[in-house]
């Protein structure tokens, strides 16, 4: 945990100093060894703990006995992150505290122990900028931070401690108060309890608890028993004891908790960690990693009455798992929570609880309902929290249902639904934005960081136009923003029209720049492949061809049009979402960037320009110091384009050259679109001039390609290319050495767009094309063949 949290720091571009204990019986060359050997393991992490090989020159491992005081001394910020025992934090703290500057901020990674008790043994001025900052891990990749300032610490610190963590190293803030486990782990593990009583109330097995969950109330897919594997069935019991020893079941106590009864470590808990079976970390847990007779992997599941291992059982809820394809996640969480049977009456004894317990701790753990929903589906991955489920159900559905079972509502919930019955809601829109139920003052304002936008808020007041699967709106200050709304962002018809059009229009209405962006998981996920499926099936191969000539020439629109366009990827810009990022006059990326041209996985090429921008890239990287040619710009996009290469974040994409050294990356993925508004008002504000589509583009020819050719045939010959890889390479290097030329020369970027269409129009033709789109429609993987 401390290595990833190191590691963010490091990649925001902070020296960062990595400390952990001198091994027994070390020499005086491994005192270090311990953290020396954390860094190395970063770069084998799963997921990646590194957004790039560079962060590594910015951590230095050292030793808690000989590099405290000048680590400290040099640093900012402290995080502890070390074992969770307060004797070991306090010792630790100590001298941390003796060699901190005055106004370094020190920071606990706790996960549950209270502020106050670490803090209480330090100095009166060191109290006041000591606070916790809990990462949730990998830290790299979730999005949550908890801020729990305790009862001394300043307003001040608590503030720029958390606008650090916001704008430098993109965290989504959740302040708290400093109770038990704070709000995450608090709700979770609660959660996670529910679960445990229900199934075995209930008679389910893990997988069907898995699946009940799961996507269907949208959580993710490791449902409750895969995401304890991956947490670590001993970090499960250590979580559930901090909560039994700091919560009490009496009523008129300041720590009571209506669901104290069942904080206790479920038996099948005690039984996994008494047989060392810990989850992910031993290969064994709720699931077992093992061989079937044949030597082949297979994974086993935990009979839950007998602790021991068998093969898998099929859940078997067919009503529930159509509804995950037809039905809105509100929707089907709704017909699952009132729907009879098992299924039913396991999420009712799961949710039901859950909702009254969230709505009784909000005022407790928290300020408002939109801090626990905030930290459920940053923390935990969850598309809603529970408040958020509840208004999918309905507040008063709720309301009733838990009156039926006998239980209290929470005077929260009561509240709520005295004020507005059948029509309560916890959120709502009002006149200046959406609002949230609190206890104290009705309906307020969600809170929002400063300096961000949020879409689908301004979108309700300032929509310029849109069709279903593409929206303008307006951001203000002359900025429009095309915001992707068709099925994973893909480019069809609609998408297209409103690029190829944006551009012009929104000139001629005295714009003055664009931002192409939205703020769903994924900016987008290439072209519309169920439609070139369908016309490679009714072998209308003009149809393919007129579809890649509207997507040639509404990014042709992006890059010359009269307004400077921006970028805002964030999360997978892949194949065509890529193409469009480079046909930008500059990009603004999220950090967490997964960019590639990766069309011959389906058996094509890139034919959106994708091509084109790379042999004109490397025509503009050569020209900048005369004689030189572009072919190793060229050679180096073929690779990337050949292997369908993707990023692992937006650095790795700048050093491969999808980004330039001059765009930008934000850490933040809620800060991303205001962040490339202000990229676009610069641009325009400067005197945006767009390049000539008649640009001359330097080309390799013939002599150039014949490396890249051999290269091809090689990789056929050693086994590693099949006989329609070679064939969808040759048309790459085709198109990138400008139709192979007997001599290197110069092309417009018109005549290279020909070539790729052409390419791709003859692939099509092509069974074994064919065979590879219809095999990652039908299974989301590639088919090599």
């Amino acid at each position: 945990m401390g290595a990833g949290i190191a590691a963010h720091l490091a990649a925001a571009g902070l020296k960062t100093h990595l400390l952990d204990i001198v091994p027994k019986d070390a020499d005086k060359n491994s005192r270090s060894s311990i953290a020396e050997g954390a860094v190395k393991a970063l770069s084998k992490s799963k997921p990646p703990a590194l957004m790039s090989a560079e962060v590594l020159l910015r951590l230095f491992p050292g030793n808690l006995e000989d590099d405290l005081e000048r680590a400290i001394g040099e640093s900012d910020l402290v995080i502890e992150a070390v074992v969770e025992r307060l004797d070991i934090k306090t010792a630790l703290f100590s001298k941390v505290a003796a060699a901190a500057g005055p106004k370094t901020i020190l920071a606990t990674n706790t996960s549950g122990i209270p502020i106050d008790s670490i803090a209480r043994s330090l100095p009166e001025d060191v109290q006041e900028r000591f606070l916790g900052l809990h990462f949730f891990n990998p830290p790299r990749w979730m999005h949550l931070l908890e801020v729990i300032p305790g009862s001394k610490t300043s307003p001040a610190v608590v503030k720029e401690a958390s606008d650090f963590c916001d704008r430098a190293l993109g965290k989504g803030i959740v302040p708290c108060r400093d109770t038990p486990n704070f709000i995450g782990n608090r709700i979770g593990i609660a959660e996670m309890l529910l679960t445990f009583a229900a199934a075995e109330k209930g008679g389910l097995t893990i997988e069907e608890v898995d699946f009940l969950n799961g996507p269907l109330v949208g959580r993710p897919k490791t449902g409750s028993f895969r995401l304890g594997d991956l947490v670590g069935i001993d970090v499960i019991q250590h979580v559930v004891k901090n909560l039994e020893d700091g919560l009490s079941a009496d009523p008129a106590a300041p720590n009571y908790d209506p669901l104290y009864a069942i904080m206790k470590v479920p038996p099948v808990v005690r039984k996994l960690i008494e047989s060392g079976r810990l989850g992910d970390k031993t290969r064994a847990g709720f699931y077992q990693k093992s061989q079937d007779a044949q030597g082949k992997p297979q994974i086993l599941s935990l009979d839950l009455e007998t602790a021991e291992y068998r093969e898998r059982i099929e859940p078997a809820f067919t009503e529930l798992e159509r509804s995950i394809k037809l039905l809105s996640v509100e929707a089907r969480t709704k017909l699952a929570l009132t729907s009879e049977g098992k299924g039913g009456d396991f999420l009712r004894n799961v949710l039901l609880p859950l909702f009254n317990y969230s709505a009784t701790l909000s005022g407790q753990i928290c300020e408002t309902p939109q801090q626990i929903d905030d930290a459920m589906r940053w923390g935990y991955g969850w598309q809603l929290g529970p408040f958020e489920l509840m208004d999918a159900v309905g507040p008063k559905v709720v309301f009733d249902m838990l009156a039926l079972r006998g239980e209290t509502p929470a005077p929260l919930l009561t509240a709520l639904v005295k004020e507005a019955g059948d029509d309560a809601r916890f959120y709502k829109q009002g006149g200046d934005g959406p609002m949230v139920f609190t206890a104290s003052s009705g309906h307020q304002p969600v809170s929002r960081p400063e300096g961000t936008i949020f879409l689908a808020e301004r979108a309700r007041a300032h929509t310029i136009a849109e069709n279903p699967s593409a929206a303008l709106i307006d951001l203000g200050d002359g900025v429009a923003c095309l915001e992707f709304r068709s099925k994973a962002n893909i480019l069809d018809d609609g998408v297209v029209t409103m690029i190829a059009n944006a551009p012009q229009m929104l000139h001629d209405m005295g714009y003055v720049a664009l931002v192409l962006g939205n703020q769903a998981d994924h900016f987008c996920r290439g072209a519309n492949l169920m439609h070139i499926a369908s016309l490679i099936g009714q072998k209308n191969f003009g149809g393919v061809d007129a579809a890649v000539k509207a997507l040639q020439d509404a990014f042709m629109n992006l890059r010359h049009g009269p307004i400077p366009v921006v970028a805002a990827p964030i999360g997978q810009a892949l194949g065509g979402g890529t193409e469009v990022c480079l046909h930008a006059a500059e990009i603004q990326a999220g950090a967490d960037l997964f960019l590639g041209l990766v069309e011959v996985g389906v058996g094509v090429l890139p034919a959106g320009g994708g091509l084109k921008e790379i042999a004109r890239r490397a025509s503009q990287w050569a020209a900048q110091v005369p004689g030189t040619s572009p072919y190793e710009w060229v050679r180096r996009g073929f690779e990337a384009v050949a292997t369908a290469k993707v990023s692992m974040s937006a650095f790795e994409a700048r050093e491969s050259g999808f980004l330039s050294a001059t765009d930008g990356i934000t850490f933040n993925k809620s800060r991303v679109i205001a962040d490339a508004k202000k990229r676009a008002l610069a641009l325009a504000t400067r005197g945006y001039v767009p390049p000539s589509r008649d640009e001359l583009i330097q080309v390799v020819g013939a002599p150039g390609g014949a490396n890249l050719m051999m290269g091809v045939q090689i990789f056929e010959w050693g086994g590693y290319a099949t006989s329609h890889d070679k064939l969808i390479g040759q048309k790459i290097v085709h198109v990138l050495c400008g139709g192979m030329g007997v001599s290197s020369g110069h092309v417009t970027a018109q005549y290279l767009l020909d070539l790729e269409r052409e390419a791709f129009v003859s692939l099509c033709g092509e069974q074994k094309t064919f065979d590879r789109i219809q095999h990652m429609l039908k299974t989301k993987r590639p088919l090599r063949n």
